[in-house]
This record gives structure tokens, sequence and C-alpha cells, in this order.
């Protein structure tokens, strides 16, 4: 699954049937990258991952983890693992992951002064807002102070808190994530602080939360607006204090950790309504980053659509007819630059290694690349999109037309979306839609 999930976007992969096989495999040829999965019949994860790294000490290795195999995963890129995915992996943030690394196959490179180098190259436009965005990036990284990251759904907050983190003098130690909305109200706070053997029915034995699997490291919490007000001020706390409690514990547990914190929605709003708590807002803000939508800048959108070709189809120099150079920059593009990556991706199977065409996308897409009665292409978009209707409602009723036109079927509709399976069911629970 995992091979068929990178093959369609251009990653050649070669399979391993036990750890054994695939040190034998790099050792013949070394690959660019491994995905190593920890529990294997003979040779287990950890012994292929040190005899990996034995013989190719620059080899990328991301752990592909169970659940209750995340301290396991820690403690393997203390050995010099670069990243860990958890079980059931997003198809998503394993296409992310493996074109970041391909796309950076060092670690960011320390300067004299003893900050990190370089840019952050993940953020991609031209325009005034992208280029004080990468430099907020770049001046945030070189401190340890906490940010929020705001933004619509689908702008990359995952990616600038990621960039933050590579810059940063934390890079290569761990960048663990938690979505606050896709987590369940009743085991957020055990996945935050991690609980005790027998803190509640079904805690078998200790397990460490995100915040000591951080330590050292990044914690990015995103969608922090989720979050209930009784765990908010928790995390307060913790902020404070650089210390928890486990769930069920008596013991404070100290971290050194940075947090990244990030939320498409209006916090000056869930304030002004109780939803949450000012105070944690001004702990969290001490760096804001806002990224704008991609219809705010329109030209962002040519440079961001060949930066995700070239990732999606590393060295196939695919490229855009002019009819549909023009018709992306019409289209108002409300799912933000997953919504753009979603396209071409989908282009890229109708045309293959061919130039992609109007033909090769959707139909509202299309229409926008064909001249009116003027002969001039149209000037707006026809996404539905109406002036004065709430951004949640055209939402709801994008999802609502996509699923219908999908009959129902709901792996198609995310993808056609851009956005992944768990984040739908969140989306569809959050609206009502049955």
């Amino acid at each position: 699954m995992m091979a068929a999930a990178l093959g369609a976007v251009g990653v050649e992969c070669t399979h391993a049937s036990d750890g054994a096989e695939a040190v034998r495999l790099a050792s013949a040829e070394p690959p660019d990258l491994v995905l190593l999965d920890i529990r294997m019949p003979g040779m287990d994860g950890m012994e292929a991952l040190r005899r990996l790294l034995a013989r190719h000490p620059q080899l990328p290795v991301v752990l592909v983890t169970a659940h209750g195999d995340v301290p396991t995963a820690v403690e393997a890129m203390k050995a010099g693992a670069r990243d860990f995915l958890e079980k059931p992996v997003d198809i998503d943030e394993l296409r992310s992951v493996v074109a970041d690394i391909l796309d950076r196959p060092g670690p960011p490179v320390r300067t004299a002064g003893g900050g990190e180098g370089g840019e952050p190259r993940s953020i991609v436009g031209h325009s005034a807002a992208m280029v004080t965005l990468r430099e907020t990036v770049r001046l945030a990284a070189s401190s340890d102070a906490t940010v929020l990251i705001r933004g619509e759904s689908g702008t990359g907050k995952d990616l600038a808190a990621r960039a933050i983190h590579d810059l940063s003098g934390r890079a290569s130690h761990p960048f663990v994530a938690l979505n606050c909305a896709a987590v369940a109200e009743g085991v957020l706070e055990s996945e935050l602080f991690g609980h005790e053997k027998g803190a509640f029915t079904g805690a078998e034995a200790r397990r460490l939360g995100r915040f000591e699997l951080a330590h050292r490291g990044t914690l990015f919490l995103d969608e922090i607006g989720e979050m209930r007000p009784g765990l908010q001020a928790k995390l307060l706390r913790v902020l404070q204090e650089r210390s928890f409690d486990r769930v069920g514990g008596v013991k404070p547990v100290s971290v050194d950790i940075r947090v990244v914190a990030a939320t498409n929605r209006d916090l000056s709003a869930e304030i002004a309504s109780g939803g949450f708590r000012e105070d944690l807002y001004y702990r969290l803000a001490v760096v804001e980053i806002e990224i704008p939508p991609l219809r705010d800048r329109r030209e962002d959108v040519l440079p961001t659509a060949r930066h995700l070709l070239d990732r999606l189809r590393p060295g196939g120099a695919v490229q855009l007819s002019a009819e549909v150079a023009s018709g992306l920059t019409l289209h108002d593009w409300p799912g933000n630059v997953r919504e753009l990556s979603n396209v071409l991706e989908r282009a890229l199977l109708f045309a293959g290694s061919g130039e992609i065409a109007p033909e090769h996308l959707p139909p509202p897409l299309r229409e926008l690349c064909r001249p009116d009665e003027t002969g001039s292409q149209q000037s707006r978009s026809s996404t539905g999109v109406r002036p004065g209707v709430a951004l949640a409602e055209v939402e709801r009723e994008l999802i609502e037309s996509t699923l219908a036109s999908l009959g129902g079927n709901r792996t198609r509709t995310a993808a056609a979306l851009g956005m992944s399976r768990r984040a739908l069911l969140y989306k569809l629970k959050r609206f009502g839609i049955s």
C-alpha cells in the first residue's frame, strides 16, 4: 500500500520482506531513503536500523510504528533514525515526510553564530506576504519562543511548523505533532501528558505522552482551538512551569521542549465567547504567524504549482499548458494549497508524461481554461462561493456536493477535496452530514 501511494507520485520503491533482506538490498544498492517497520520476524527494526546506519551513516531512515511503540521509535531517532510515522499511516503525511527528506537530503547546516542556516524551502511563493512569512519563520526558528500559526485549512500551517523546527537548534531532536481535533476529547489529556499504569480502565502499563516524546525537540499542536477549556488550563501550566503530571501520576515530569501551535479558528471570537482562554492565547502567541489563503496571493499559484509538480513527479519536467496556467490563477482555491496539490495529482494521472492540458483538470477548473464570447478567459471562479456567506457554510456545502457527486464514497471525497480521510470524517461529524 505504501509503495503504491509513493509510486503514484513518482517515487521508485523496492520491497524487502524483513530486516535481514533490507540490509542485504541496501548493501548491494544504497537507497535514498528507508521506511522501516519496528516489529518484524527475525531481525527487528531496531537491529536493522543499527546495521543500516553502521554501513551507511548518512542514510535517512523513517520508522513505521504501531501506537504503543512510539517510545521505541523515539529511542530509534536518538540512535540515528530521521523520523517516524504512526500506524495507521496517513497517506498525505507519508508523502510529505518522504518528499521533505528527498528534497532536503541532509540536516540544516549550523552557522558560525550557532544558529541554523538555510531558508524554509517548503514555503513557496514570490508575493510580499510569502517573503515576509519566510523571514518570520527563519527568525522564529532562532529562538525558543512559543509560536502560534493562523490560517485557513490547507494553507500549509504544518509545513511552517516543520520549517521552524528544521531551522532551529532542536532540528536533531524529535518533531512530534498532535492534531487536537483528531483525538477524542476523553483521551486527549492522556495523549498529551501520558498516564501511569492503572490510571483508568485499560491502562495496563505506563505510557509516555507527546510532551515527553518531544523532549529537547518541538511539539506541534495543530487545531489548538478545538481543545476544551479544562485542558487549556493544564496546557497553560505546562507552558509556564515546563512540568506536568501524567494522568494518575503524583510526581511532576520536567521537559525541555519548544511548542508550536496552529489554528484555523478566530481565537479572538473564541475568547469573547468563553471558548478559549485569553491567558493561554497570549502565552502561545509570543510569535504569531499568519499564512494568507491562496486566493489572496494569486501570483503565488503558478510557483506553488510548479513546486508541487516537482515533488509529485521528481525529475519529470512536467509542463502546464498556457490555458491551464491561466485557468489556475483564476480559481479561488477554497481548499488552498492542499486543493491545488490534489488537482495536480489528478492531472498527472490523466496526462501521463505529457503536458497538462485543460481536459486533464476537473470540470469546474476546465471551464476556467476556456475563452468566453469576447475571446478572453473568464475573470472569476465558478466555485459557487457567494459574498456574505460564512466560510463554514461554504465548506459544508462543498463537502456535501462532493460527497453526493461521488456516490457517498468518503475515501474518494477526501481525495477530491485534498484532505485525509480522518480529517473528512471529523468534518462530517462537525457539520452533521450523514
